[in-house]
Protein backbone atom coordinates (compact mmCIF):
# COMPACT_ATOMS: atom_id res chain seq x y z
CA UNK A 1 0.00 0.00 0.00
CA UNK A 2 0.82 3.43 -0.01
CA UNK A 3 0.02 6.95 1.01
CA UNK A 4 -2.11 9.70 -1.09
CA UNK A 5 0.22 12.53 -2.04
CA UNK A 6 -2.62 15.00 -1.81
CA UNK A 7 -3.72 13.89 2.03
CA UNK A 8 -1.48 11.37 3.18
CA UNK A 9 -4.13 8.59 3.86
CA UNK A 10 -3.09 4.51 3.00
CA UNK A 11 -4.65 4.12 -0.23
CA UNK A 12 -4.47 1.06 -2.79
CA UNK A 13 -4.41 0.93 -6.65
CA UNK A 14 -6.25 -0.86 -9.32
CA UNK A 15 -5.80 -0.87 -12.79
CA UNK A 16 -9.05 0.35 -14.36
CA UNK A 17 -10.59 -1.60 -17.87
CA UNK A 18 -9.18 1.18 -19.52
CA UNK A 19 -5.87 0.41 -18.03
CA UNK A 20 -5.54 4.00 -15.87
CA UNK A 21 -4.00 3.70 -12.17
CA UNK A 22 -6.88 4.53 -9.83
CA UNK A 23 -6.19 5.08 -6.03
CA UNK A 24 -8.66 3.29 -3.46
CA UNK A 25 -9.67 3.66 0.42
CA UNK A 26 -8.35 0.81 2.33
CA UNK A 27 -11.72 0.12 3.73
CA UNK A 28 -14.20 -2.12 2.55
CA UNK A 29 -17.95 -0.89 2.32
CA UNK A 30 -21.31 -2.94 2.28
CA UNK A 31 -24.03 -1.48 0.11
CA UNK A 32 -27.62 -2.53 -0.47
CA UNK A 33 -28.27 -1.99 -3.89
CA UNK A 34 -31.81 -0.89 -4.95
CA UNK A 35 -33.05 -4.49 -5.56
CA UNK A 36 -32.30 -5.97 -2.40
CA UNK A 37 -28.46 -7.43 -2.97
CA UNK A 38 -25.63 -6.79 -1.12
CA UNK A 39 -22.48 -6.06 -2.49
CA UNK A 40 -19.10 -5.11 -1.16
CA UNK A 41 -16.31 -3.15 -2.62
CA UNK A 42 -13.74 -0.52 -2.11
CA UNK A 43 -14.77 3.66 -2.53
CA UNK A 44 -12.61 5.36 -4.71
CA UNK A 45 -10.33 7.80 -3.27
CA UNK A 46 -10.98 10.94 -5.57
CA UNK A 47 -14.44 10.92 -3.73
CA UNK A 48 -13.09 11.31 -0.32
CA UNK A 49 -10.02 12.62 -1.04
CA UNK A 50 -10.03 16.43 0.60
CA UNK A 51 -7.45 17.65 -2.23
CA UNK A 52 -8.70 15.64 -5.05
CA UNK A 53 -8.96 18.25 -7.17
CA UNK A 54 -5.58 18.89 -7.48
CA UNK A 55 -5.03 16.16 -8.84
CA UNK A 56 -7.25 16.66 -11.98
CA UNK A 57 -5.53 17.73 -15.37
Amino acid sequence: MSKCKGCGAEVQWIETPSGKAMPLDIHKQTIVTLDGQVVSGFTSHFATCPNASSFRK
